[in-house]
């Protein structure tokens, strides 16, 4: 069999185990961005590491679910945000309410200036 018919082969199986995922279809559901979500969800859970006010760096935070369970446990009863999120990632996300959202590699000067001086 050449090759590239086994990677084609193997990428459709892995298209249809994802498809067929019950995390993925649980966080589509519930409107998360991606399955990981859970993983995030299971370690606070369990080591309570979000407190209010706290400030928290998410980077690689594309798609953005991790930091979608961020501003879920750091947010009052009203919905408003206690504490600040700063996600960073090379890729583009989509906007999350009271998210700041840096995009560039946080090695580089500029970017590294940039969340020291939303740190400050």
């Amino acid at each position: 069999m050449p090759k590239s018919l086994k990677k084609l082969r193997s990428n459709q199986a892995w298209i249809q185990r994802h498809i067929n995922d019950p995390f993925v279809k649980k966080s589509r559901q519930e409107g998360y961005r991606a399955r990981s979500v859970y993983k995030l969800t299971e370690l606070d859970d369990r080591e309570h590491l979000f407190k209010p006010g706290m400030t928290v760096v998410d980077l690689g935070s594309a798609p953005g679910s991790w930091t979608q369970i961020v501003r879920e446990r750091l947010s009052n009863p009203d919905g408003t945000l206690n504490g600040r999120i700063i996600a960073m990632d090379i890729l583009p996300m989509d906007p999350i309410k009271d998210v700041i959202f840096l995009q560039g590699d946080f090695r580089e000067r500029e970017i590294a200036d940039k969340l020291a001086e939303l740190l400050a």
